[in-house]
């Protein structure tokens, strides 16, 4: 085994099935609940909705490391190495250990794409995650997809149906995100630090324990996506106050826009509440590839 284990998938890739797969599970529960991006037509979106909860994702290929790889890669290899050192030492799980790189700051931003995130995310009210699957093969990838032990008692296709309609209680609804085998392997990472480089790497095992940013600090809780995604929808539909009205958010816009020069991206002029969120979304995918979808209240 080499060095360095490269994936077989990309980052397109990535983005395109769990931001689909997210968009389809619909579930209905007293009141109907659904995740919408805003690359999607918004127009008259204020008519759909009463308060939303905003999640920001920011998608990422994990790549891997061999733990047993020999002194000359390791000594080729030193900033990697760290990471193989690092979690030597502290006994920390991988074989392969999976990992990936915060991204270089673009030209044209204003400042990284972490630091972007890590002032995006403001739980209970939004919050932003990494999000890497943990897998590098594109085959495991795929079956992951489909999962038909989990069909069999959860029978949905989200790229056959529009939706996943659960009528009877909250806890199947929590069973049938805290089981379902695409959305557990996938590692979810919300930033928790400021950089002043892009030099810094995230690594886990292939389980999505483990968790570490280097350099270094372990980081403690179960980051799958199943369970991150769980525990924003648990919070959102059991509190008094769901998420942001879209007024609350333009106000968020206004300002973020203020101190970080997003909302530059002009496709909708006409300065509606509507619009202005769908240029800030957009801004955020073309200048840091930040994806922002919305748990929206419907008013129906």
């Amino acid at each position: 085994m080499t060095f360095k284990i490269d994936s077989q998938l990309s980052e397109n890739q990535i983005e395109s099935d769990v931001s689909s797969y997210l968009g389809y599970i619909t579930p209905i529960w007293l009141k109907r609940f659904r995740l919408i991006s805003v690359d999607e037509q918004l127009t008259g979106a204020d008519k759909l909705f009463n308060r939303f909860v905003p999640i920001y994702m920011q998608f990422k290929v994990s790549h891997g490391l061999n733990p047993n790889s020999s002194i000359l890669h390791r000594y080729l290899n030193k900033p990697l190495t760290n990471i193989i050192d690092y979690r030597t030492k502290n006994n920390l799980a991988g074989n392969p250990i999976l990992y990936f790189q915060l991204r270089r700051q673009a030209k044209t931003a204003t400042d990284f794409q972490h630091n972007i995130l890590f002032n995006l995310n403001k739980p209970p009210l939004q919050y932003s995650l990494y999000v890497a699957p943990l897998t590098l093969d594109l085959i495991e990838y795929e079956n992951q997809l489909n999962g038909d032990w989990f069909m069999k008692f959860f029978p949905f296709d989200p790229f056959a149906h529009r939706e996943l309609e659960i009528h009877d209680t909250f806890s199947k609804i929590n069973l049938a995100v805290r089981l379902n085998p695409f959305l557990r392997h996938h590692i979810s990472i919300p930033p928790h630090i400021l950089v002043t480089t892009h030099d810094h790497h995230y690594s886990f095992s292939k389980s999505g324990g483990d968790v570490v940013w280097h350099g270094g600090e372990l980081l403690y809780g179960d980051f799958r996506l199943s369970t991150q995604f769980l525990r924003i929808m648990n919070y959102s539909y059991n509190r008094d106050g769901f998420g942001m009205t879209l007024n609350q958010y333009s106000e968020f816009v206004d300002n973020f826009n203020s101190e970080f020069r997003i909302g530059e991206y002009s496709r909708f002029n006409d300065n509606s509440v509507i619009n202005k969120i769908s240029n800030f979304g957009i801004d955020l995918k073309e200048k840091f590839q930040i994806n922002l979808m919305f748990l929206t209240e419907s008013k129906d």
